[in-house]
């Protein structure tokens, strides 16, 4: 199993046993998709809605964790769990995707854009995002990925001060594109 290590951190390879706590994530502690735009159609699901698409993310991170157990060691890795090291217990994770030159996602492997989520609020202000997400992109750069893009929201307050302490840059500005409890937010997208 890949790892990195922090002060207070361990990035490493998603395990089989970790599943348990995203479905955790998924379906009792929820109050982290009021931060992460990919998760926000999920407030609006019920009933059999929301069950069907919890069991396709269930499958989905099945197949995910069935993909990274058979990655080479030495393969560059895309995505983490973070677990804390005084407890064992993981936190959170960074996660990758690809966007194009418009700043849109993409199937093509282009810019790679990075997100971290720490699900639960009591691991929140300790400064294990700033350490989760400064080894990772460390490590990017060590593997040659020498642009690292990260993509938020208007209202998303911690995110832009992680990127910003980070020395992210913000590059671009799409106005009023996202909408979160009936207000209109600003699509942030910010390169290091």
């Amino acid at each position: 199993m890949f790892t990195l290590e922090t002060k207070d951190l361990i990035l490493r390879d998603i395990q089989p046993s970790d599943l348990q706590k995203h479905i955790y994530w998924l379906t009792e502690e929820t109050e982290w998709w009021n931060w992460d735009a990919s998760y926000w159609y999920l407030q609006n699901l019920k009933g059999n809605n929301l069950n069907e698409e919890i069991k396709k993310q269930t499958e989905g991170l099945k197949n995910f964790i069935e993909m990274i157990g058979r990655k080479n060691p030495d393969a560059t890795r895309y995505a983490f769990e973070i677990e804390e090291k005084s407890s064992g217990e993981v936190i959170g994770f960074i996660s990758c995707y690809c966007i194009d030159s418009n700043y849109e996602n993409t199937d093509d492997d282009a810019n790679y854009a990075f997100g971290i989520d720490i699900p639960e609020e009591k691991f929140r202000n300790k400064g294990y995002g700033y350490q989760a997400f400064s080894a990772a992109i460390n490590y990017y750069k060590s593997h040659g990925i020498n642009e690292v893009f990260a993509q938020t929201w208007s209202g998303n307050e911690s995110m832009i001060q992680l990127a910003k302490k980070l020395g992210f840059k913000l590059i671009n500005v799409r106005k009023g594109i996202r909408e979160h409890n009936g207000q209109k937010f600003d699509a942030l997208t910010f390169k290091i």
